[in-house]
């Protein structure tokens, strides 16, 4: 069976990896404290105990609590029975309504039931190429695989680098929160990352929206004036140019309302409306006239991404 939040211990695994010889790079940076899922990842008859850890800190965000304008306290919500009054947790069951007023209660222990062996871990069904998944299938949850357990190693390495070699990702299918899930597993550096995908029959397709594109080519010096602008703005991923501030600024706010200040806001530039032949060419010249000026500077170093997939 699967088990759901077991408690972790990243430094434990990466000592576990070195032990076998396995290469560690990347994995330190694996997220603290308990492990967001853990059970089996299954390919064909090949069982491995892996933990799930996310792959996207929250730990910047900040929380609002919403407040009663009137006196500022703290709104509460609490779960209320109409005949008993204000209930804890533990004496909440769920259930099914099946006429008006009618109830049926059915337990957590008898949905586990419900579900097969198969569906009580990750199981992988097929592999495939990387770029026949469509970007709009991913839902925005991934999560980092990690071994459990010294013998889990070996096979995970194994799954990892087989993976990597033959450049395939795996889909497979994995229950979380109580809902079916389809996933995708891929090597990431010296890990195994986990992406849970839409369900594809829930990702609208785009032939409807392109009936309401006008037919038509763009010109031949169109396209080569745009074709020289993406060739212009190719280069190596500075990530530090995408990084978002926006917790940044909303501290400086908070801050600022906290001792009485007056917070100004960034000015915005204003947005240019140009006929789209003068767009191209102003943003050729551009783009190479800030090219020039980097050339002309001494050498920097090359720049890194913080992530880079395997």
């Amino acid at each position: 069976m699967s088990r759901r939040n077991g408690s972790s211990n990243p430094e434990a695994a990466v000592a576990a990896l070195a032990a076998v010889g396995a290469p560690t790079h990347g994995i330190a940076a694996a997220p603290l404290g308990r492990a967001s899922w853990s059970g089996f990842l299954r390919l064909s008859l090949v069982v491995v105990p892996v933990k799930a850890y996310p792959a996207v800190s929250t730990t910047e965000t900040i929380a609002f609590n919403q407040l009663h304008a009137d006196c500022g306290q703290r709104i509460n919500y609490q779960k209320v029975c109409p005949l008993h009054g204000k209930v804890e947790a533990e004496a909440i069951v769920r259930g099914y309504q099946y006429a008006p007023d009618q109830y049926v209660v059915v337990g957590t222990s008898e949905l586990d039931n419900l579900r097969p062996a198969k569906d009580q871990g990750l199981s992988l069904e097929q592999c495939i190429d990387a770029g026949q998944i469509d970007p709009a299938l991913f839902s925005g949850r991934s999560l980092y695989l990690i071994p459990e357990g010294l013998p889990a190693h070996r096979p995970y390495l194994v799954l990892h680098q087989a993976l990597h070699r033959r450049g395939k990702v795996a889909l497979g299918r994995i229950v979380l929160s109580g809902h079916h899930h389809v996933a995708l597993v891929r090597p990431a550096q010296r890990l195994l990352a986990l992406h849970l995908l839409h369900d594809p029959t829930q990702v609208r397709s785009c032939s409807t929206l392109e009936t309401l594109l006008r037919d038509g080519a763009a010109s031949e010096e169109e396209q080569q004036l745009a074709t020289m602008l993406i060739d212009s703005t190719t280069a190596a991923i500075d990530w530090s140019k995408y990084r978002d501030d926006t917790a940044e600024k909303l501290a400086e706010l908070i801050e600022a309302k906290i001792a009485g200040r007056q917070w100004v806001a960034p000015a915005e530039e204003p947005v240019q409306v140009l006929q789209l032949l003068e767009a191209l060419k102003q943003s050729v010249a551009t783009v190479g006239e800030k090219t020039r000026k980097v050339r002309g500077k001494p050498e920097k170093q090359p720049l890194l991404s913080p992530r880079r997939s395997a």
